[in-house]
Parts: C-alpha cells; structure tokens; sequence
C-alpha cells in the first residue's frame, strides 16, 4: 500500500474531511517562509494545532532553507542556521509531527575528498548538538538540491549515522543531475524514507506534473529494490481526487 501525502504552502489548502477521506497525508511548507515573524509563527502553530485535531494521516513539514548552512566554516553562518533549524524542530514537536525535512545544503562542487569529509564532520557535530538539545520524536529527512548524484548525500547520511535521519529524495532535484533514477535509489536505498514526487524539462526546477511514464519508472524502481517511502505530491494539482488515483 503507497503512503501518499500532498504538499500545502498554507492551511487554507487543508481539507481535514477529504484527506482523512483519501487516506492522504500532509506535508506542510509554511515554515520555509524565512521572514514570518513570531506573531505570525504563532498564529500558524495555533491553527495547525485545532486543524490537526481530527486528522488522521502522515504529518510532515519542510523546514527553512534559504542561505542556510548547518556544517559552514563561518561560525555566524552556522549560529543563524542553528536557530533557524532549533526553531523549527521545537514547531515540528508541538505539532507532533512525524516527518521534518531540510535540505542537505550540499555544494556538489565542493567536493575534494578532504573538504567532502569536513563537510561531514561539521553537519555530524550540528545533529549531534542540535538533537540532544531537543525531544522530538520524528524523522528528520535530509533532501538533495544541488548534488549531481547520490555518492555525496550518502557520504553524509553515513558519517551523520543517526537513526532517525533518514532520507528525502526529490526525483525532480535528481532528474536535474548527472545520475539515473536507478542509481539514486540503488545507491541510497537503505535510507530513503520519503520521495518528493514533481518533474521538470531538465534544465529548471519547475515542480510540474509527472508523467504517466515518469511515475511507472518510479514504481517500478521502488518495486524492485523493495522500499515503500511516503511519497509526497509536490507540485500544482487542481483536482487531487482525481490524481491521487494514479498512485494506488
């Protein structure tokens, strides 16, 4: 049975009845907004907190990401990143959520086997800080943007080597890279937890529709190295009564 969520950039996109309906799950986003002041923070937590009271499917919600770099050799770099990850990670608790997804902030370019690893080092010494500091209970997903293939958020994952820091893969990130579908999941199979599901042309990170094909491929992929992430919707989808059909 596919786990399915559909991606929201605000509550008014919610329809507790109809997701509870569909068996969908939620990824909220309105925590990437990098400007939202406390008061508009705590207005959003408030009304996800009586929304969430009768849903009844998979919660995730994307943390921020813009300038941020959690392992940056710049200690002001890495202090704002901090709080802004703290942050969120406190809003993913009380919100109980079951999923929290960053991206990996990862420079494929950047990728002499010396700096590679003190890049490691440094994003295992945030995660170690920042998770003993909190209790959440979730998954925290680390997502690729920028890597050309699957080797440098492998590389990551493993020095990080915490067990409940899994994986997001974004097929439409991925279709932008060197690498086919098949080496992604081949290669980062044992941590793959969650797929961002949205297509492109190859050059620009459209998050438009899959195709029927595109979606089979993908199936087909998961099938056959045998893992059954939450697949998350994350593109513009008028009627998802109608979409969600593609995916059971």
């Amino acid at each position: 049975m596919r786990k399915i969520v559909k991606c929201i950039r605000q509550i008014a996109e919610l329809n507790v009845d109809l997701f509870n309906g569909l068996g969908l799950g939620v990824e909220i986003q309105d925590f990437t907004e990098p400007n939202l002041s406390e008061e508009d923070k705590k207005d959003i937590i408030d009304n996800y907190i009586e929304v969430f009271k009768g849903f009844k499917g998979i919660k995730s919600m994307h943390g921020p990401f813009l300038d941020l770099k959690p392992s940056s050799p710049d200690l002001l770099i890495r202090e704002i990143s901090y709080k802004r990850y703290l942050d969120t990670i406190n809003i993913a608790r009380e919100l109980d959520m079951d999923y929290l997804i960053y991206h990996s902030q990862i420079n494929p370019y950047l990728n002499e086997p010396g700096l590679s690893k003190l890049n490691n080092l440094q994003a295992k010494e945030f995660w170690d800080k920042i998770l003993d500091e909190t209790d959440f209970k979730g998954i925290i997903l680390i997502e690729n943007v920028f890597e050309e293939g699957p080797e440098m958020l492998r590389d990551y994952i493993d020095m990080v080597s915490r067990p409940n820091i899994r994986i997001n893969l974004d097929i439409g990130h991925a279709k932008l890279g060197k690498a086919s579908l098949e080496t992604w999941i081949k290669t980062l199979r044992d941590y793959i937890a969650y797929v961002h599901i949205h297509s492109n042309n190859g050059l620009y990170d459209q998050h438009v529709m899959p195709s029927p094909e595109e979606i089979s491929a993908l199936f087909e992929l998961l099938d056959k190295y045998r893992i059954n992430p939450v697949l998350s919707l994350e593109y513009k989808i008028v009627d998802i009564e109608k979409e969600i059909i593609k995916y059971f």
